[in-house]
């Protein structure tokens, strides 16, 4: 079946991303290539407002390193992607058109609507979708994005700013969260949830399936199954596929409950917790508890797939892809064009 080989950067919050994609017309994505760098410009943008000058000069670097690997696998369509670091930084214009240059090629500038719009695309392509209305929730550095559909349509979207790397930016959490940072983290996920809350009353049912995705969610997912699942001796936790893996609002309290009591040491010694995701992962696990239970949920199903998946599907209109938005968060039609080479 004949192919098309799409890049994808996704220059976000906490990392900057590419995914090299091999994707059928009847919307079966077979990965290539993935590169990553960790650049947590969203802490950055969220204490000072901006990109600082050595931010920029690394994601310059990052952006150089990214582009030669997507040259080297020979993309047929390109898509790039700045999310909420960019989005909010007063420097953010300025900084895309220089990583512009360095990609040759233009840059969409994502709207929190929009960002959550892919992301649901990508959560209903990678986890069961059925003819009922699910929930999805992308928990990313800068923002949390949230949507509500079936496999046929998507009816509402929004974002809030509850991203990890944003709150630890605005809230100056340390390395291991004090009684003081949780009360802060939980209110401020409880003030912010609201969009989502009036989103999920115009659409109750949807709260019975919540498909869940991003990093953090990713990295709790293991974590729970190395707490909990004997593995083989040669298994690894980190390498665990977490796709439709359950977890139940108990044991995410429970998670929120314990790292927040561990500092980064005692994290990293947990079971698949990986370097990258250690410092900001008590912080996801808050937000994720509080969430669920502000809005009665039962669990999360976690989905592989979410935002750059969705722009796969998005730019080259697969299947998965019947572009039917509806509520007041209506998104504009052309989100994740594609730059054909």
């Amino acid at each position: 079946m004949p192919t098309v080989r799409v890049a994808v950067f996704d220059l976000g919050s906490s990392s900057f991303h590419l995914m090299v994609v091999d994707a059928t017309r009847d919307g079966v994505l077979i990965p290539v290539l993935r590169r990553r760098s960790f650049l947590h410009l969203g802490t950055e943008v969220a204490r000072t407002g901006g990109v600082p000058a050595d931010r920029a000069a690394s994601a310059v670097r990052t952006c150089r390193r990214l582009r030669v690997a997507a040259d080297d696998a020979g993309a047929d369509v390109v898509v790039a992607l700045a999310t909420a670091a960019l989005r909010d930084a007063a420097n953010g214009s300025r900084l895309i058109a220089r990583l512009e240059q360095v990609l040759d090629s233009s840059i969409t500038l994502l709207t929190g609507e929009e960002e959550a719009r892919l992301c649901f695309l990508g959560q209903r392509a990678g986890v069961w979708v059925g003819a009922d209305p699910v929930l999805g929730l992308d928990l990313g550095g800068g923002s949390l994005e949230a949507g509500i559909g079936t496999i046929d349509e998507i009816s509402a979207v929004t974002s809030v700013p509850l991203g990890t790397a944003r709150l630890r930016g605005e809230l100056g959490t340390g390395e291991m969260l004090t009684r003081s940072d949780r009360v802060a983290v939980t209110e401020t996920a409880l003030a912010r949830a609201e969009p989502i809350r009036a989103m999920l009353a115009r659409h109750p049912r949807a709260g019975a399936r919540v498909i869940a995705s991003g990093g953090t969610v990713r990295a709790l997912a293991r974590l729970a199954m190395g707490l909990h699942r004997p593995l083989t001796a040669s298994g690894s936790v980190s390498s665990l596929q977490v796709n439709q893996v359950e977890l139940p609002a108990g044991q995410l309290h429970q998670l929120a409950d314990r790292l927040a009591t561990l500092d980064l040491d005692a994290r990293l010694a947990l079971p698949g917790v990986q370097a990258r995701r250690a410092p900001l992962l008590p912080i996801g696990a808050v937000v994720l508890s509080t969430l669920v239970e502000t809005l009665g949920l039962q669990r999360l199903v976690v989905s592989e797939w979410g935002l750059r998946e969705g722009a796969v599907i998005g730019a080259l209109s697969l299947p998965a892809d019947r572009r039917s938005v509806s509520d007041q968060h209506r998104v504009p039609p052309g989100v994740g064009a594609a730059d054909p080479r």
